[in-house]
């Protein structure tokens, strides 16, 4: 919101560093946005992290079908709160 009024990224952070969060959400509501309002992926960001998925696959020896097992870059935009991240986090580190 700074950045579109013309202040530049230095400006921006300068102006809001070290401030409270309830002079941040001041900031915001004084400008149009209601913070609460706000989707959560703008709030709290946006993971991105490898999961394993299982896809039907062929064994071209035995000439079967398989379950295969493999990893995607999974998009997540509903990131947990509080202790709940942390255990999300632990889980993440714990299989990769």
């Amino acid at each position: 919101m700074l950045r579109e009024q013309g202040k530049t990224a230095l400006q921006a952070s300068k102006e809001i560093e070290g401030k409270s969060t309830a002079f941040k959400n001041e900031l915001l509501f004084e400008n149009g946005i209601n913070y609460n309002d706000l989707p959560s992926w703008q709030k709290r960001g946006i993971g991105f992290y490898w999961e394993e998925v299982e896809k039907k696959g062929w064994n071209p020896i035995t000439k079967e079908e398989v379950i295969v097992k493999r990893k995607e870059i999974k998009v997540d935009f509903e990131l947990p709160m509080g202790e709940n991240y942390n255990h999300f986090i632990k889980a993440i580190m714990k299989d990769a």
